[in-house]
């Protein structure tokens, strides 16, 4: 809301705790996502993989639709690791693009209409601030990410039975966990762009060229130097990374995909590192008042 309006109404509703107050930023900011018609669009069509991932579960389990569509011999449908953590990454690429697209206007709006100063005047401190934020975006990305992941994990379970849901329970808490990480990157990416950039359309550009200039660099040094270690700049070979190793993928398999250039833990070392500039752009960024030189 452009406050220099003075198009605001007082608020008559029911006054929130203190403890629950910055809820409220995650309640308007998660509505303001869905002003544009074209974006809820696109959000109703990031369900369309899922669709197709609850049509193959069933379908494996089906005998007659197998039957009835002339499916012979051993069904081509496994549902294995590499299945979920195909739809996984599936759903991912959607939910970066709806973060790019809608996710930096959450902070730069505040910080372009000068409202930052009288939102952290209100008893609501910088981390609760940017864990309001932080919830839109996990809260959008949750539901495109590890809630329909494990839905279909808990449908082939159901469907497969045997035990079969107690054998792979790692994989459901691969599922959890790798799509957390990725929430936490991707939304922590998303609000520092926003808060060091009040031109929404800059702030996408920038997350973008985060995510695509990393891999460039990284096999640049790789070609210069001769080594493998470049990948440390690329946080989406570190995410895969640890995305094959979270879901089991053998080993043959990872060196097919050239996914052993670097060991786990600087993986992990390389989401750390991204997380904690986010960070510490946040925290220098989002001030309750602006010094302006000269």
């Amino acid at each position: 809301m452009a406050v220099y309006k003075r198009s605001y109404k007082p608020y008559e509703g029911r006054i929130t705790s203190d403890r629950w107050r910055f809820l409220v930023l995650t309640r308007y900011g998660f509505s303001g996502l869905f002003d544009s018609r074209l974006f809820t669009g696109a959000f109703v069509l990031s369900f369309v993989p899922f669709l197709i991932g609850f049509t193959a579960v069933y379908m494996a389990h089906s005998s007659a639709l197998q039957t009835m569509l002339q499916m012979r011999g051993p069904s081509p449908l496994a549902m294995n690791s590499f299945f979920f953590l195909a739809f996984l990454g599936f759903h991912a690429w959607i939910s970066f693009l709806l973060t790019t697209w809608q996710g930096p206007q959450l902070v730069a709006s505040d910080l372009a209409n000068n409202a930052l100063p009288l939102i952290l005047g209100r008893p609501i401190s910088r981390a609760e601030y940017v864990l309001g934020k932080f919830l839109v975006i996990a809260t959008l990305l949750s539901i495109i990410t590890w809630v329909p992941m494990l839905i279909l994990f808990f449908l082939n379970a159901g469907l497969e039975g045997n035990g079969w849901l107690w054998s792979h329970l790692w994989l459901g808490g691969a599922i959890f966990l790798a799509s957390w990480m990725w929430i936490a990157i991707v939304g922590l990416v998303a609000l520092a762009a926003s808060a060091w950039l009040k031109w929404r359309v800059a702030a996408s550009a920038v997350m973008l060229a985060f995510f695509f200039v990393g891999p460039g660099f990284g096999a640049a040094i790789n070609a210069t130097l001769h080594t493998s270690w470049g990948h440390i700049f690329d946080i989406l070979y570190a995410v895969k990374l640890i995305w094959v190793g979270l879901f089991r993928v053998p080993i043959s398999t990872a060196h097919d995909l050239d996914m052993l250039g670097i060991p786990v833990w600087a993986a992990w070392c390389t989401v750390a590192a991204t997380c904690g500039l986010s960070l510490l752009l946040l925290n220098r960024r989002l001030k309750a008042r602006e010094v302006v030189r000269g």
